[in-house]
C-alpha cells in the first residue's frame, strides 16, 4: 500500500495564496456585480480597482507568508479539511467572477451557461486532484 505524503502548513498556505491571488480579481468583480457598481462607475474603472486590490493583496500576502515561514514549516496535520473548504469557496467565487468578467466585457447573458458549466467541471476536476494529493481530502467519500 502506498503511503501519502503529508505536506506542512507552509506548502498548503502557498497553494491557497497562489489560488487566491489568481482569483482575487474575479472575486472582487462578483462583489461589484452583486452591489450593481457598474451603474455608478464604468466597468473599466471597476476592473482597474480590482487589479489594484489584487496587487495589494499579493504584496501583503507574500510578506505575511515569508514572515511566518519558519513557524508554518514546523506544523503538520494529517488532513486539511478547513483549508480545502477555503480553497473550494475561493475557486467557486473565481468561476462566478470569470462569468461576471465576461458580462463586463460585453458578452451576451445567454452564453453564461456555456462558460460556467465547463469551468465548473474543470475546476472540480482540479479540486479533486489537488484535494487528494495535497490536502488529503477525498471528495468521493465526502
Amino acid at each position: 500500500m502506498k503511503r501519502k505524503k503529508v505536506y506542512n502548513l507552509f506548502q498548503i498556505y502557498l497553494i491557497l495564496f497562489y489560488t487566491a491571488s489568481f482569483l482575487i480579481i474575479p472575486s472582487v468583480l462578483v462583489v461589484s456585480y452583486i452591489f450593481d457598481l457598474q451603474v455608478f462607475a464604468s466597468t473599466n474603472r471597476i476592473i482597474l480597482i480590482a487589479d489594484g486590490l489584487g496587487l495589494i493583496f499579493f504584496i501583503i500576502g507574500s510578506l505575511l507568508i515569508l514572515i511566518n515561514r519558519d513557524k508554518l514549516e514546523r506544523k503538520l496535520k494529517p488532513t486539511y479539511h478547513r483549508e480545502f473548504n477555503i480553497l473550494l469557496v475561493t475557486v467557486s467565487l473565481g468561476v462566478l467572477g470569470i462569468n461576471v468578467l465576461y458580462l463586463y466585457l460585453g458578452g451576451d447573458i445567454i452564453y453564461i451557461p456555456h462558460i460556467m458549466i465547463p469551468l465548473f467541471v474543470f475546476s472540480y476536476l482540479i479540486m479533486f486532484i489537488i484535494g487528494d494529493r495535497y490536502f488529503n481530502v477525498d471528495l468521493l467519500k465526502k
